[in-house]
């Protein structure tokens, strides 16, 4: 099974050399995090991280309340969700992470089961309370790893799975799959369909990582990309996908329903649109040696239009999200740090 993120150990110290002047004020809201991953806003603007932990079954779901705060109060919702080491090194377990409402938390964790020979929560849509109680909504990995076996002719590595990324909205769950290529559609009994596919760039799949509800209604998701950043620079995209004009029972439909909105992007690792209606993404890498991590904001209707909010200055960032206030926080340290130098960041503007 392939990794989404793999970062030669060789390269790894060049990352922190050739600091760049940055754009915003920085503010470290929480740290000492294993691979924080996905980032989202619940009721009474608390904010909640999920770490994917560093392998030892130290998986969390973390809630910072006040994260507008010079001392946020800090407390984990779950602990001792699985995490696992993947074979290039990364650690995966608990990745996205979305909130309702009414306080409920829907969190996607990777891989899938029947993939790795594991009986666990590895691949499963897991709803998760404010006080703590899990319960499984459906095993969207297994289902994935199905789909691909019945296509195989749509990418060379397939059969694969790996559920990276979740939106929650009333009614209706939808998770991106880094490694089927797909967005899934979750209904609240737990059925799942396939919405889109998101077809390969010139060496390498796309990998979808994040979701985000635009202000059109439609669907925004974000691509790593990884391989042809690497090789050809900038080679994300973001495509976009009208939800009304899906049909999961139409394979046409489902690999030609998405359209690409804004391209040449760093790696995408989380995205989420702010109250202005402008799109934030996460880049994994924007420099040569996977250097100078960034955030871009893309204003709704000028979708070419690319402004670096960090200046390069995150290390291997990951989810994001944006305050009602329009202040943009992001998981910082998300993969391929050593253990517990993970960060949740506040970006706030000079």
């Amino acid at each position: 099974m392939k990794s989404r993120i793999f970062v030669p150990a060789a390269l790894l110290a060049l990352t922190v050399l050739n600091p760049i002047p940055a754009l915003c004020q920085f503010t470290v809201v929480a740290g000492g995090l294993n691979s924080p991953r996905g980032l989202t806003f619940g009721p009474g603007g608390r904010l909640y991280v999920a770490q994917a932990g560093s392998g030892e079954n130290n998986g969390k779901i973390t809630e910072i309340s006040n994260p507008w705060a010079s001392a946020p109060a800090i407390r984990d919702v779950i602990t001792g969700l699985i995490s696992v080491v993947h074979t290039e090194g990364e650690a995966v377990g608990v990745d996205g992470i979305s909130a309702l409402g009414n306080g409920n938390i829907f969190a996607i964790m990777a891989l899938s089961n029947k993939a790795l020979g594991f009986r666990s929560s590895l691949g499963h849509l897991l709803q998760v309370s404010h006080g703590g109680q899990i319960r499984e909504v459906a095993d969207v990995g297994d289902f994935d790893l199905e789909w691909t076996k019945a296509h195989l002719n749509l990418a060379s590595d397939f059969p694969d799975a790996d559920p990276y990324a979740v939106l929650a909205l009333p009614g209706r769950i939808y998770v991106a799959d880094a490694a089927s290529n797909t967005l899934n559609l979750v209904h609240p009994d737990g059925t799942v369909q396939i919405l889109a596919y998101f077809p390969g760039n010139v060496l390498a799949d796309a990998t979808p990582t994040c979701i985000a509800k635009g202000p059109d209604g439609a669907l925004y998701v974000g691509t790593l990309a990884l391989v042809d950043s690497i090789v050809f620079g900038p080679s994300a995209k973001v495509y976009r996908v009208d939800p009304k004009a899906a049909d999961p029972s139409r394979l046409l439909t489902v690999l030609n329903i998405a359209s690409v909105w804004a391209e040449g992007l760093g790696p995408i690792n989380g995205c989420a649109f702010g109250p202005d209606g402008s799109f934030y993404a996460s880049e994994f890498f924007t420099a040569p040696a996977f250097a100078n991590g960034d955030v871009v904001k893309i204003p709704f209707n000028t979708p070419y239009q690319h402004i670096s909010m960090t200046g390069g200055k995150l290390l291997f960032p990951a989810g994001v999200t944006v305050g009602a206030d329009g202040t943009v926080f992001v998981s910082n340290g998300s993969a391929e740090v050593p253990e517990g130098l993970g960060q949740v960041v506040r970006l706030t503007a000079k």
